[in-house]
């Protein structure tokens, strides 16, 4: 009797431990792939319109918007971007990215004084630990994105959300088809034509080039351009010059530590939200 009641016991143990296990897993799945910056979408609720591009390029010395013969439609409700709300959330958020025809619509944040560069590679918009992490830049990047060069970080998370669905410019169609970018911040809406899509390797690319220095910045330009073998996509008839300001978005390869897949935009229309 009594070894039936302690293989009853033992039997009872086994569930709960099964079970327990099952919740803690469950629990760890959610909290490294559940993207809770889409807890924040609210703040963003009306979709730009998306803008076209003519191929055809003039002569270099014209202002973007005219040199690459793009044209940008009204964006309609122009603030729909509720900066205020989302600096009480996190004072360190200061832009947002939104990329059509992709999973990319999130907000960016810049480590606050005191705080490492890297911090938003691990921590969500509530600087809780998280491993998917925020799309951020370092500190060496302006918020007003007036450098040459910005470089925006996300993961590339398995369940498409981050910087993930970038991969998707890797698809000569869908690069054809899909060519715009757009930054918000308090004051500005900035929008970027899509040129280059690329794999690189995983040098610091703002630490690489002097970006600051013509020679330098033009020759990081000319690399952009380049035809690469594998996993690249460079529209065709673009031209550049260091008078331009291109956004670079960073995420990581499928099964590469060392390697890195670049998506890169153009500065072709900068407006003010009011």
């Amino acid at each position: 009797m009594k070894k039936k009641s302690a293989k009853i016991i033992w039997i009872i143990v086994l569930i709960i431990a099964i079970l327990a296990f099952l919740l803690c897993a469950g629990y760890l799945a959610w909290y490294f792939f559940f993207d809770t910056t889409k807890e924040i979408q609210e703040y963003h609720s009306t979709e730009p319109s998306v803008a076209t591009y003519d191929e055809t390029t003039v002569a270099v010395t014209e202002p973007p918007t005219e040199r690459f013969l793009y044209t940008t439609e009204e964006l309609g409700e122009q603030d729909f971007v509720n900066f205020n709300e989302l600096m009480q959330i996190n004072p360190d958020i200061y832009a947002w990215i939104y990329i059509p025809d992709t999973n990319v619509d999130y907000p960016v944040a810049q480590s606050g004084e005191g705080m490492n560069d890297s911090f938003y590679l691990t921590h969500n918009v509530y600087k809780n630990y998280q491993f998917s992490g925020t799309i951020y830049s370092e500190k060496q990047n302006a918020k007003d994105f007036s450098d040459p060069v910005t470089v925006l970080y996300g993961h590339n998370m398995l369940n498409g959300s981050m910087f993930a669905t970038l991969h998707k410019f890797n698809d000569k169609t869908f690069f054809d088809n899909n060519n715009t970018m757009f930054v918000f911040t308090k004051d500005k809406i900035y929008t970027y034509l899509i040129y280059s899509a690329y794999q690189y390797d995983d040098r610091h690319i703002l630490n690489s080039f002097n970006m600051r220095e013509e020679n330098s910045f033009s020759e990081y330009l000319d690399s952009t351009l380049l035809q690469r073998p594998y996993y690249c996509n460079v529209r065709e008839g673009i031209t550049l010059n260091t008078q331009d300001r291109i956004l670079t978005l960073s995420t990581c390869m499928n099964g590469g530590g060392n390697v890195r897949y670049l998506v890169q935009g153009v500065l072709v229309d900068e407006r003010d939200t009011e």
